[in-house]
């Protein structure tokens, strides 16, 4: 097994299964998976060159205090199974930790990705759709103004993400 299908089958199944989100869940692994492997490859959880991003989904702080800000207040049985998944430290305020939280837990960190696809405005992706997947992915989690893009390497990327 590749580390990939280890964070998949022993980190991202378990979280989304966790969540219980309406939906396809496992359009939401494979969504979930594929962004880590597109955003790090898996291979570190401090964005290059200095930059915000934290985590093997390298989500920014911002971002993440901005979910806990405007979307799980409205859901507290939600975000009483993210905090599961979240250092303990950090549980009784999660905004303005976000960053080390997202580095410190890959589970915690998995959990807000899916949590982030889940408040976007888009229908989730088709499981087994690579292309759809990643297009998903930039629209509704690297957005127009990030550096990805949907072309034939990051589609390969979802690809393998599904294939693990």
């Amino acid at each position: 097994m590749s580390l990939m299908s280890d964070i998949k089958y022993q980190i991202v199944t378990p979280v989304v299964t966790a969540l219980r989100l309406p939906g396809d869940n496992t359009a939401r692994i494979q969504i979930t998976t594929g962004i880590g492997n597109v955003e790090s490859g898996y291979r570190t959880k401090v964005q290059g060159n200095n930059g915000p991003a934290r985590g093997f989904f390298q989500m920014e702080p911002n971002t993440h205090d901005d979910l806990w800000r405007s979307y799980l207040p409205a859901h507290p049985d939600l975000s009483a199974i993210i905090k599961g998944f979240m250092p303990s430290r950090f549980v009784g305020q999660p905004i303005g930790n976000g960053a080390q939280a997202l580095l410190e837990s890959d589970a915690y960190a998995a959990a807000m990705t899916t949590i982030l696809i889940r408040r976007s405005p888009y229908a989730l992706a088709v499981k087994g759709d690579a292309s759809g997947q990643c297009s998903m992915w930039k629209s509704a989690y690297n957005s127009s103004l990030g550096a990805g893009v949907v072309n034939a390497a990051s589609i390969a990327l979802f690809q393998a993400a599904i294939d693990a």
